[in-house]
């Protein structure tokens, strides 16, 4: 990636670049693993807590619409305002909520006559009711008892009446108060009907038992009814931290997985008046025998569905703002039953996916381009989210989501925000070594690319060197001219420094724009421009970006090299004709003459081959993308035998050449082989034409600095 090759060339900066995004993703990691565990310690810093929740309600919801399997032997009888209303206006009652006790054991009994296995009552009697003559019983025999006293004998006669137990916590002290006395030592069992809400005020779990000093252990009134169906044996269940095992008499047994606080999920699967999954009846029809349901077996839940402010037991829970509580006691029931629990994942599971998901984030983001990592993290999120509500919903298994996305997209986020920061540093500093020397076309490539080696890396390349002949003999003759005019007009030390500056001005910017003329179309052929040598230009083609053509751009950008010199020759001839007449009428009037342009050529050199490539230097000092080894040297030897306005190319060269363009190649001259300082053995060479119709051959003035014509195209004062 981009952002890392400059730092290949400073190992220490390498390093670091390397370990940053590392230990952005670790502190995310952390961040999240810790957001995780803080609410367990202090449940006050739970805001991801709560998220989740509702992430969690929202699975809920979504199974409660699955046709879930529910226990066939469920049931329930309401009290509603329409039941309150009757028992307060018939004239055969005429009592007002809260009811006579006796209502209550006539209830057992015809629900025990009915052959009901259970009768949970949702319903507190922890005090007795007011002695009402009217409300007193005649049993079979003349015997009459008071509307406790008959509510108690059908509690001692039933097998299966379960009443409700409430409880109070002083000093983190839970206490239970039970039915009063006279109705707990009747009943068969008892039932805590304790609900404790999360802190956003959602009832979710529920404690499966509470121990009471005096009492001892009360187990859940739900649990408490599917053990009447199940014959479990709650006496002798295994409490253990995770999880409590409930062993059947002579039946199965069931594990409910336990929260780390002990409580445990309710599985909201049956809806208040889902009357196709339950038996249901109102408490009058039933006390009065106007029911048709069948109530063989069944698990019966008493309980209020009532609107007004002294029956009414509705609370927030998973499936909606507004549930009637008493459904909890069989949707816990069902659970037990059908031994579907909702099983949450353990703390290691969920900082192993936080970890897991933080990691993944991480590499998503630097392996690949911001605008794919992004999309390809979105998609990692769906796919998640929808793993997680699949097994929710089919398998009753609560996979986390927001922490572990949380740490997903939070490393995705701040890694992209570093990629983006610390890669227009990089791109700017991209553009600042490169602009200068290659086209804007590469610079736009190395730009958008995902990988380059520019640290050092083999590479078949092409190298090219460019010499401007004449420069030296050029210098030379200007500086003589000089020194002879100093003296002749008897120049002071401060006007002749000051000529001399002007001189030297005038004599770089006429190798600067022989240099500029070959530098611009190096340029063009997307070539690299390597560095000035004096007044030799030296490039190469196939790195930073490849190029399966490299020696063919270097052969094209050497024969449009050769005639911009020469197109530029012509120009400054035609102004050296221009000049010689102006000095004429100059000399006439005793002034100075004007200077006539130096014409200049150009020899060059190129080889191709494998070379290294890659930058060299350090930000403080020289920092330079140049290349070296064998064919280098090869390349510029070669220029140095070209000659003047020649163009000579090594053999791979031309083999890469004829490959590319065999109409180019064969204008190219096999000349002797040559042998060049510094390399072993002849080498085979070629002479590549770059103007096919030679022009008159003048007289080369590039010494003097004077010519009366174009230096030609044929022109050759140097041989191999």
């Amino acid at each position: 990636m981009l952002l890392w090759v400059f730092l290949l060339n400073d190992p220490v900066k390498a390093k670091s670049a390397k370990l940053f995004p590392l230990l952005i993703a670790a502190v995310v990691i952390s961040l999240f693993s810790l957001f995780e565990i803080l609410p367990r310690i202090s449940p006050g810093l739970g805001f991801f807590q709560r998220l989740e929740w509702i992430s969690y309600d929202w699975r809920m919801r979504a199974a409660a619409l699955q046709d879930q399997p529910v226990a066939a032997n469920l049931g329930a009888v309401f009290i509603d305002d329409d039941n309150i209303q009757y028992f307060n206006t018939n004239e055969n009652y005429g009592f007002s909520f809260p009811w006579p006790r006796h209502l209550h054991g006539w209830l057992v009994e015809e629900l025990e006559n009915a052959g009901a296995k259970g009768i949970a009552f949702d319903v507190l009697f922890s005090e007795l009711h007011p002695k009402n003559p009217k409300a007193n019983v005649r049993m079979a025999g003349g015997k009459i008892y008071s509307s406790d006293e008959f509510f108690a004998e059908q509690l001692r006669r039933s097998k299966g009446a379960i009443l409700a137990c409430a409880g109070e916590t002083l000093e983190e002290n839970w206490t239970a108060v039970p039915p009063t006395d006279l109705f707990r030592t009747n009943a068969p069992f008892i039932g805590h009907i304790a609900s404790e809400a999360d802190s956003d005020g959602v009832l979710r779990r529920a404690l499966p038992y509470r121990d009471d000093p005096k009492l001892g252990r009360i187990w859940h009134l739900g649990i408490v009814l599917a053990a009447q169906a199940m014959n479990l044996d709650l006496d002798k269940a295994v409490v253990k931290a995770d999880r409590i095992i409930l062993h059947g008499k002579s039946g199965p047994e069931r594990t409910v997985p336990l929260h780390p606080d002990g409580t445990f999920l309710i599985n909201w699967t049956l809806k208040w008046n889902d009357v196709h999954k339950m038996a249901v009846a109102g408490f009058d029809e039933v006390m009065e025998g106007r029911s048709d349901v069948d109530w063989r077996d069944k698990l019966v839940v008493v309980g209020s569905i009532g609107q007004g402010s002294n029956i009414s037991d509705v609370g927030a829970t998973p499936v909606s703002k507004t549930t009637y509580l008493v459904s909890k006691h069989w949707n816990i029931a069902n659970s037990i039953i059908m031994g579907q629990f909702i099983d949450q994942s353990t703390l290691a599971t969920t900082l192993l996916l936080i970890i897991l998901l933080g990691l993944l984030g991480a590499v998503l983001t630097l392996e690949g381009r911001v605008l794919t990592s992004i999309a390809v993290v979105f998609a990692g999120i769906a796919l998640y989210v929808t793993i997680a509500w699949y097994l929710f919903v089919h398998s009753h298994y609560w996979l986390p989501i927001v922490l572990p996305m949380g740490a997903l997209v939070a490393s995705h986020v701040c890694l992209v925000t570093y990629r983006l920061v610390f890669e227009q540093n990089e791109k700017r500093r991209v553009r600042a070594v490169f602009s200068r020397i290659v086209s804007p076309e590469v610079v736009t490539e190395l730009l958008s690319a995902e990988k380059l080696s520019l640290g050092g890396a083999r590479r078949q390349i092409t190298i090219f060197f460019a010499d401007v002949r004449g420069f030296t003999e050029m210098t030379d003759s200007v500086q003589v001219r000089a020194e002879e005019y100093v003296q002749k007009n008897q120049l002071s030390k401060a006007d002749a420094e000051a000529y001399f500056d002007e001189i030297a001005s005038e004599t770089l910017a006429t190798v600067n724009t022989y240099l500029a003329t070959v530098a611009d179309i190096i340029k063009k052929y997307n070539g690299t421009l390597d560095k000035y040598i004096g007044d030799c230009v030296m490039a190469f083609w196939g790195a930073p970006t490849a190029n399966k053509q490299h020696a063919l751009c270097a052969v094209r950008a050497a024969v449009e090299s050769q005639r911009a010199i020469y197109r530029l020759n012509q120009e400054r001839f035609a102004e050296n004709t221009r000049r010689k007449k102006e000095n004429e009428t100059l000399l006439a009037a005793g002034k100075s003459p004007l200077e006539l342009l130096p014409l200049l050529t150009l020899g060059t050199g190129i080889n191709s081959g494998a070379a290294t490539v890659g930058l060299m230097g350090s930000d403080a000092h020289v920092f330079n993308y140049t290349v070296f080894g064998r064919e280098v040297n090869v390349a510029s030897r070669l220029e140095s035998v070209s000659g003047r306005g020649r163009i000579i190319i090594g053999e791979a060269t031309f083999l890469d050449v004829q490959r590319d363009d065999p109409q180019l190649a064969a204008t190219c001259v096999l000349q002797p082989a040559v042998a060049v300082k510094g390399i072993r053995g002849n080498l085979k060479i070629y002479e590549v034409p770059w103007k096919l119709t030679a022009p008159a051959q003048p007289a080369s003035t590039a010494d003097t600095g004077s010519t009366d014509e174009p230096v030609g195209a044929e022109q050759k004062t140097a041989q191999i």
